[in-house]
């Protein structure tokens, strides 16, 4: 008997040795595209930060560690990306070798898909306001989702008659007149204006 009863009863651990074997393509593409990010980030950070302050050492300007840490990331993406194209260049099947590749982003392509339209409604907002804007994207999401009947629909507007009423009414939040507006009669814009 041991102490928590008799054998056997006592739950055994273990080990989950199934670790997945990423294959090389999939990581060179992968830093391929981190690479690609990195030098857009490096290429932003000028406009993003502030001025170095005068009569400070160079170490003390806001654009400094990021610069180091992106560049220090740009160099080790460079060798991984330069490895990925030489054996993309050398492969004699390309597609099985970009197929191969492509499995760095198995479980994710929906997520990056449903990314993509958050995005596209983001910029929706400052052409369509923000109640337009995020009516479409709920009632899109939701028939991308595969829910289609009229009670998702329904619920899908009532969120978003509920987002519109806590953000612009509740919290306050203001945005700027939408453009769509001008295209509309005046009353339209006076009146729905400030809430969508």
């Amino acid at each position: 008997m041991t102490r928590s009863g008799p054998p056997g009863s006592e739950l055994e651990i273990m080990e989950d040795d199934h670790e997945e074997v990423v294959p090389p393509e999939a990581e060179g593409l992968a830093s391929t595209i981190f690479l690609i990010v990195t030098l857009v980030l490096l290429g932003l950070a000028p406009f993003a930060t502030q001025p170095q302050p005068e009569g400070r050492g160079w170490y003390l300007a806001p654009i400094g560690w990021p610069l180091v840490s992106l560049g220090m990331a740009g160099i080790a993406g460079l060798v991984l990306a330069w490895g990925f194209l030489r054996d993309l260049a050398r492969s004699a099947d390309k597609s099985g070798f970009l197929r191969q590749a492509l499995w760095a982003f198995g479980g994710t392509a929906q997520a990056i898909e449903y990314a993509v339209y958050f995005c596209i409604y983001l910029v929706g907002v400052s052409y369509l306001g923000f109640g337009i804007a995020t009516l479409i994207f709920l009632v899109f999401v939701t028939w991308r989702a595969g829910l289609r009947g009229r009670g998702w629909v329904l619920k899908a507007c009532c969120v978003a008659v509920g987002l519109v009423l806590v953000f612009r009414l509740g919290i306050g939040l203001w945005f700027p007149l939408a453009p769509i507006f001008q295209y509309l009669p005046g009353w339209v814009g006076n009146t729905l204006g400030s809430v969508l």
